[in-house]
């Protein structure tokens, strides 16, 4: 079963479509990063997509937070 209701303990902010975009956990940041990512889609971007899934899954969500972050700084679009 899917966990969509999961959120992080530190959101993330990113910069997305000229606005400021507060993401709250894995299935928000998955979206994101399948549907309304701007950027190129590298490793760490497969990474993150991985990882969110697994914590939607049932697994430790911080790992999703760490590799989120992560596919947001190579991707240009971290903001805090």
């Amino acid at each position: 079963m899917l966990d969509t209701i999961h959120t992080w303990a530190r959101p993330i902010t990113i910069s997305l479509n000229d606005a400021d975009l507060i993401v709250i956990g894995p299935a928000q940041a998955r979206n994101i990063l399948l549907l309304d990512w701007p950027a190129e889609r590298g490793d760490k971007h497969k990474i993150a997509s991985d990882v969110c899934l697994a914590a939607m899954e049932g697994a430790d969500p911080e790992p999703a937070w760490l590799a989120f972050m992560e596919a947001t700084i190579e991707a240009g679009i971290f903001v805090e």
